[in-house]
């Protein structure tokens, strides 16, 4: 290596990135035959967040030096980036045929099996991982991924606690290990461990400004509850707001605008204030997601939200007499979840149960989704401008079929009949090996019994169904 390359990669390492990049452009305009600065240009700039010119300069090095081990490891760590997962195998494989003990090629290949769902394979390059790095806390992290989307739950709550052994402070682990937990019931460690969620940066930590309630004494004093995720979990969680009322505090709830009106309809001594509206003085803040962690006692598991009577009645006359079964419909929640790919439904696996006859089918589905409705489904999607007006319609519905979103959560805590479509993996709290919930009596949950397929829940729910429309 000359010496002006070793110069340029002892600034690199000193942090200074974009100084080393112009000095490894100077070389190369000097030689463009280096390859050794092709490759070090390449990491400069996937460190910049520049994948596509990373793989180039990647490329060049090893059209150079076909043997160049760390070049090709490089190129399949950027190509990996840019989703372009087949290429990024062919150059990982290739790097491993030069040197079959590089931990990292081995990494680097696995997520991209991963990540491209060949899950077996993934497994295999995580364990030869681990075997040549035995503390790669990555490795056994991901290794828990996989085990909880194959609804291996003790094998991925072994592989976080490894994780967690070889990285305590890493918060994505952590999180990630929580998540486990709850699924698996042990909810004294789920939570305890939940609370690594905003430095995760899964949640974002908000009102700091104000002490954070550790489960002190409240009498006479006052809290600020804030929502903190989604719908679905502001809903799930809200209910624990009167437990804090009993204590004798003043309960300040600041929720989304979209359950506004139906959290104040509902929650009686409690103050709701929708988010970004101004707020009353306060002695402590807490987020609503910490609330089961903090308190002793557990809620009821009946109904704690409630529609509006007046809206209800309204429906009521909107809908007019009954005369069949009505059963409503959500087949999508949000594009933008993380899991939306796995939990929502194709709005065409629908149409062999909306075409039995002897019931009435109202779609609830909303957002991009609500497009595509099915033919003889009463759209009511436009009227739904908050959550008070979807309770007030549900509640003229003698059935809810819906994959897992807010408006499930809302059907439960209303205690109204609704039938869940879960995914094979579904999110923590429909729990392990169940067909209930202890969150919502009222639910039945239909779970995948293989990754992937919706027909024979839909088939199970079909013939259930038949059942329930006769009966009814």
């Amino acid at each position: 290596m000359n010496s002006p390359l070793a110069a340029a990669i002892a600034d690199h390492r000193r942090g200074l990135v974009r100084e080393a990049e112009a000095q490894y452009r100077r070389l190369l305009a000097a030689d463009p035959g280096c390859a050794e600065a092709h490759n070090a240009l390449g990491i400069a700039l996937q460190q910049q967040g520049k994948p596509a010119e990373a793989a180039g300069c990647f490329r060049r090095a090893v059209a150079i030096k076909p043997d160049y081990v760390g070049a090709h490891g490089n190129l399949g760590a950027a190509l990996k980036t840019l989703g372009w997962l087949d290429q990024a195998v062919v150059a990982l494989e290739q790097a491993l045929a030069l040197d079959s003990g590089n931990a990292e090629s081995h990494y680097n290949l696995a997520c991209a099996y991963q990540e491209g769902g060949q899950f077996e394979q993934a497994i295999a390059g995580y364990r030869r991982t681990v075997a040549l790095t035995p503390n790669h806390s990555g490795a056994y992290n991901n290794l828990g991924i996989i085990f909880k989307s194959l609804g291996r739950l003790d094998e991925a709550m072994a592989a976080y606690a490894r994780s967690i052994a070889c990285a305590p402070d890493n918060p994505v682990v952590r999180y990630n290990h929580a998540q486990a937990l709850l699924e698996s019931g042990d909810f004294k460690r789920g939570w305890a461990e939940h609370e690594w969620r905003f430095a995760a940066g899964i949640a974002l930590a908000r009102h700091s400004e104000l002490p954070r309630w550790q489960g002190e004494a409240l009498t006479g004093r006052t809290i600020l509850v804030w929502s903190e995720q989604g719908l679905g979990d502001t809903i799930q969680f809200c209910r624990y707001l009167p437990l804090l009322s009993h204590r004798d505090a003043k309960v300040i709830f600041e929720v989304q605008p979209q359950l506004e009106r139906l959290c104040r309809s509902s929650l009686a001594d409690i103050t709701v204030v929708a988010r970004g509206q101004p707020l009353p003085d306060c002695d402590f803040q807490v987020p609503l997601m910490s609330l089961p962690g903090l308190m002793v006692e557990t809620p009821a598991a009946t109904a704690y939200l409630h529609p509006i009577a007046d809206e209800a009645r309204a429906w009521g006359a909107t809908l007019g007499p009954r005369l069949r079964p009505r059963i409503g419909l959500v087949w999508a929640g949000s594009p933008t979840h993380k899991d939306d790919r796995n939990r929502s439904v194709p709005v065409e696996s629908l149409r062999p149960m909306t075409e039995l006859t002897g019931a009435e089918f109202y779609s609830f589905q909303v957002g991009p989704a609500a497009n595509g409705q099915i033919t003889g489904v009463t759209d009511l999607s436009s009227r739904f401008d908050d959550f008070a007006a979807t309770a007030a319609a549900l509640g003229h519905m003698d059935l809810l079929i819906a994959v897992d979103t807010a408006v499930l959560h809302l059907a439960g805590a209303l205690g109204r009949p609704a039938w869940a479509l879960l995914p094979f993996a579904p999110d923590w709290r429909w729990l392990r090996h169940r067909d209930d919930s202890p969150w919502y009596p009222s639910l039945r949950l239909f779970r995948q019994e293989r990754r992937q397929d919706w027909e024979s829940v839909i088939a199970r729910v079909i013939g259930q169904l038949r059942v329930f429309i006769a009966s009814g």
